[in-house]
């Protein structure tokens, strides 16, 4: 078996849609799909929950992968709803991937950063998009 060399790259992603996921069972089917389109492998989970603290209302979750994790959270209650997402892997994975499958939620814009953390950090992407 050959060994797995780490690559540790970090996509951080802000943005406005306008359907995002209205429950805990939602968001988990949406990062089990996630999961599964980048090739990475679930250690743990997903576990997602609805916060309704006022002001703060919304969907929250996380997977633990194998190779890290990726979370989400989403402010419901905004018009278009504020979400913050990002994924943290050792294996490589596609950064349009990923963006194709948050559209899922009806993008209204987001910004994005993929950051290379082997060694210092390092900016490999970054980009404003609007829907």
């Amino acid at each position: 078996m050959e060994k797995f060399v780490p690559n540790h790259l970090h996509l951080l992603v802000k943005g406005e849609c306008l359907n995002g996921p209205k429950n805990s069972e939602e968001l988990n089917l949406w990062l089990s799909e996630l999961v599964d389109k980048v090739g990475m492998v679930v250690a743990c989970g997903p576990t997602s929950t609805y916060v309704d603290d006022y002001g703060n209302e919304g969907v929250t979750g996380t997977v633990t992968l194998s190779s890290s994790h990726s979370s989400f959270h989403l402010w419901s209650e905004e018009n278009p709803q504020l979400f913050q997402f990002d994924i943290y892997s050792c294996k490589d994975y596609s950064t349009e991937v990923v963006l194709e499958h948050l559209n899922k939620f009806d993008l209204v814009s987001l910004e994005y950063i993929k950051i290379d953390r082997n060694g210092e950090f390092k900016v490999i992407e970054q980009s404003k998009r609007s829907y």
